[in-house]
Parts: structure tokens; C-alpha cells; sequence
């Protein structure tokens, strides 16, 4: 029973976000929308409100920078650098030749 109450939750919740778009997207279909409930003005519309995006009036919190971490040790540099050898003597510049 849950989880038919989650997926019809889901499901109202896809086509309400599928509405909203398309009565935004379409300026006939948000005049029709208006001309049903008889209102001129936009400040309240969901539509418009969806269309703008609404700011949410929540603080964003504040982080502390992490402290720089300095380690007193540090490893000695070594003098030599170890290269490893190659495989082959020549470098391969080209193909194999054509015989």
C-alpha cells in the first residue's frame, strides 16, 4: 500500500512539474489558463513563479576554511634521479620497411 501511495505521490508530483512547463512554455496556454479563473495578474501565478524559479528565503550556511595542516618532517630529496632502461637500443622512428 506504500508503495502505491509513493509511486501515485510520484507520479502527481512528475505531471504537476509536465503542467507547470507546459503552461510556460506557451503563452496561449497560460492566457487560456487565466481566462478560466478570471485573474489578470501574475504576481501569484504558479506558473510565473515556476517560470522565474522562487528563491528560497533559507541562509546558506557558513563553512569555516579547514586550517592550513603543515607537517615539521619532510622527507630528504634524493641526489640521484633513477631512470629505468629502455627495452630496445634505438629509439623506433618509423614502420618496418616494405620489402
Amino acid at each position: 500500500m506504500a508503495d502505491l501511495l509513493r509511486r501515485l505521490g510520484a507520479a502527481g508530483a512528475a505531471a504537476l512539474v509536465l503542467g507547470l512547463t507546459l503552461f510556460a512554455a506557451s503563452p496561449q496556454l497560460h492566457d487560456w489558463l487565466h481566462a478560466c479563473d478570471h485573474v489578470d495578474a501574475d504576481e501569484g501565478c504558479p506558473v510565473t513563479l515556476f517560470a522565474g524559479g522562487v528563491p528560497l528565503p533559507v541562509e546558506q550556511p557558513v563553512v569555516a576554511a579547514p586550517a592550513a595542516f603543515r607537517s615539521a618532517w619532510s622527507a630528504p630529496a634524493r641526489e640521484e634521479i633513477f631512470l629505468p632502461t629502455p627495452r630496445y637500443l634505438l629509439q623506433p622512428e618509423r614502420g618496418p620497411p616494405v620489402a
